[in-house]
């Protein structure tokens, strides 16, 4: 129930920025804090960007992308 409740947060947060055309871009572990309250915090939007209709930039930190991304990337 705990972790479901958690997920639930990041899920309506990204969905409340996403209303306002915001990409959030960056999302990890180290990313999401938790307040005083109780709640989760999104933190650190250096690579979020408002986006009304398509974006065709990549950015991303490459231990949480996919192989074949960072690979055709050449960041690897």
């Amino acid at each position: 129930f705990v972790a479901q409740f958690y997920a639930a947060e990041i899920v309506v947060a990204l969905e409340a920025l996403h209303r306002r055309d915001i990409v959030y871009r960056d999302l990890k572990p180290e990313n999401v804090l938790f307040a005083a309250d109780g709640h989760l915090r999104i933190v650190d939007f250096g690579f979020a960007k408002v986006v009304p209709d398509i974006t065709w930039t990549f950015c991303g930190t490459p231990e949480y992308l996919a192989p074949e991304l960072v690979a055709a990337s050449g960041a690897g």
